[in-house]
């Protein structure tokens, strides 16, 4: 669906005359936005816009290639309307396995999302570390597994992976709140609120942490990312999460969150999977691509960090 996503954004750039309304209606940065177009010319070979002070205006190329687009659009859509027919999508389910640093925002966003659309579909969400939510999609108990960097296994499909970086978290009136990138360094002069042992996250902090030598002071350790949050405000505790591409709830909880140097701490792989040469339900599929799609935007909100 990467194709489909992309010809949404040229039409919406047509449609809008300008890159930066375009991005506002798509619910992206226009940045990012930009760099989509400036790639697919240079893989055509053409520009397909000419820009000027006052918005975009189609190439003679670019009028052939959206008449292209938009009967693509249409045919898909034809499509979709017929298999929802076809299908149902007035009931069903759709069962997933997520890892717990994505539960507490990206899963029940995107399940709200869907079921906005599809309020005849439930949702069967068993929250597990990423070698537990393995074995739920091996043994058929899920759908689609959204987990942090798994184990590799021969009969597991990826359909999207997204590297994302670790963020600390504080409250606003932290010391270290104004600074716009932390080192791990830096956050060793306070307590730490710790991933539970076995949680991806603690395993990879660990494992950045250990080089440095140091004591390392821990305020708590909690498998509940709700809970670090409620401890951390009003103190001088650091928490850490991933950052999954949405806005984080800051102004709910008085917090900021700030990226860690990418030389002490790699980004990590958050991945969408299927099992291999397993059919999915029509639900399951259309859900499957509101992950993909999502997931798009990460990588986009990442770019744009950067």
């Amino acid at each position: 669906m990467r194709h489909l996503r992309l010809f949404q954004y040229i039409d919406a750039i047509v449609r809008e005359g300008s890159v930066r309304r375009a991005a506002e209606k798509l619910y992206v940065t226009a940045s990012a936005l930009d760099r989509r177009l400036q790639d697919l010319e240079e893989e055509l070979g053409t520009r397909i816009f000419e820009r000027h002070a006052r918005g975009m205006r189609l190439t003679s190329a670019g009028e052939i290639y959206v008449n292209y687009i938009r009967r693509h659009i249409a045919e898909s859509q034809r499509v979709q309307s017929e298999i929802d027919r076809l299908q149902g999508m007035q009931q069903g389910q759709v069962a997933i396995a997520v890892s717990p640093a994505l539960a507490s925002n990206f899963t029940p966003s995107l399940v709200r999302k869907f079921r906005e659309q599809h309020p005849g579909i439930s949702f069967v969400i068993k929250v597990a570390r990423h070698g537990l939510a393995l074995q739920y999609l091996l043994s058929f108990d899920v759908d689609l597994a959204i987990i942090i960097a798994p184990p590799k296994h021969p009969d597991v499909f990826d359909l999207a992976v997204v590297n994302q970086s670790l963020l600390a978290v504080m409250d606003k009136d932290h010391p270290l709140s104004s600074s716009p990138v932390l080192r791990l360094s830096d956050c060793l002069q306070y307590p730490l609120l710790l991933p539970s042992t076995g949680l991806t996250t603690r395993e990879m902090l660990d494992a950045a942490l250990r080089p440095l030598g140091r004591d390392v002071k821990i305020g708590a350790e909690t498998n509940s990312y709700e809970v670090m949050r409620g401890l951390l405000q009003d103190s001088d505790q650091i928490g850490f999460m991933l950052y999954t591409g949405e806005q984080q709830p800051a102004d709910k909880h008085s917090l900021v969150y700030r990226p860690i140097n990418a030389r002490e701490f790699r980004p990590v792989p958050i991945i969408c999977a299927q099992l291999r040469n397993r059919g999915l339900s029509v639900a399951a599929a259309q859900f499957s691509n509101l992950v993909i799609q999502e997931m798009e935007n990460m990588q986009i909100a990442k770019e744009e960090l950067a």
